[in-house]
């Protein structure tokens, strides 16, 4: 049972999509503002281990992986598109300052390539070593979707932290770019990998 903690929290956080928009919400707003996107993300997470948990492999197949990643790209460039559009004022603060809200948690979760690198294995291989099955698949889940709450919190925190010991008006501007582009690339490499590469592999 070690193993299923050891390895959703090493995929978990670790840097990616989700965790990246996190850094620049912390950055531009409190992290309590930022709790309604982490819950998004601990919802979907815990529905696909639930899903996965007691159904097994069938509902999520090869065929379908490189869809679900297809419009997590899109997602994620949408999000990107609103971050480098966002404007920071002389004052610091943008206007808006990109809200992420409880259903770009869920939907941006739901769709991420990445959350399949620790539910697969966790349901299919992990979950029937350690024998969870019955009820039990249901309580690991919500547990593992904590732990997917805990994730982009923290880093919003660590953004927070250090935002606050950095001065300078134009940082929020740089911040925003550097976050977008980020998120470009996430979307460019996971859109290679997920969908490019999985079809043509076919």
């Amino acid at each position: 049972m070690l193993g299923i903690l050891l390895l959703a929290i090493g995929v978990m956080y670790t840097p990616g999509p989700v965790n990246i928009l996190s850094l620049n919400c912390g950055a531009q707003r409190k992290v309590s503002a930022h709790a309604p996107f982490c819950l998004g993300v601990a919802v979907a997470l815990s529905f696909w281990f639930i899903l996965i948990g007691y159904t097994g492999s069938m509902v999520i197949n090869e065929n379908l992986l490189p869809v679900i990643s297809g419009a997590g790209v899109c997602f994620i460039l949408y999000l990107a598109y609103k971050i480098l559009t966002s404007k920071v004022q002389t004052n610091g603060a943008s206007e808006p300052p990109a809200l992420l809200t409880f259903k770009d948690g869920f939907l941006m979760q739901l769709l991420n390539p990445k959350a399949m690198l620790v539910v697969l294995p966790v349901t299919t291989i992990q979950f029937p070593a350690a024998g969870i099955q019955g009820i039990w698949i249901t309580v690991w889940s919500v547990g593992l979707g904590a732990l997917g709450f805990g994730a982009p919190m923290l880093y919003a925190a660590l953004s927070s932290f250090i935002t606050r010991h950095i001065s300078g008006t134009g940082y929020l501007k740089y911040l925003n770019i550097v976050m977008g582009l980020m998120l470009i690339a996430v979307a460019v490499d996971m859109g290679y990998h997920h969908v490019y590469a999985a079809i043509l592999g076919r």
